[in-house]
């Protein structure tokens, strides 16, 4: 197989591998949100944690293309922002 070849199929496993994941991960939040009945949608349950807003974001910005050509299309939601933490308290 020659170099060409495999840089193709390793950039095509790679994009389907991407676009499954955020398939996979957004369609999840929107039956959350919708559960929820919020117009926002998390990629992972809310926690109050660092290692939270760094998975949850980082997921906004390494799906923000999908998910802006989901929206585009008429399927996708925007993120949601942080949750306001202790104010029902």
């Amino acid at each position: 197989m020659r170099t060409r070849n495999k840089w193709w199929l390793a950039s095509a496993v790679l994009f389907v591998l991407y676009v499954g994941a955020y398939v996979a991960l957004s369609r999840r939040a929107y039956a959350q949100a919708d559960e929820w009945h919020t117009v926002g949608f998390y990629y992972f349950a809310p926690d109050d944690s660092d290692a939270w807003r760094a998975k949850n974001y980082g997921c906004v910005m390494l799906f923000w293309p999908l998910n802006a050509l989901d929206r585009a299309v008429g399927l996708g939601r925007y993120p949601g922002c942080e949750p306001l933490w202790g104010l029902s308290k």
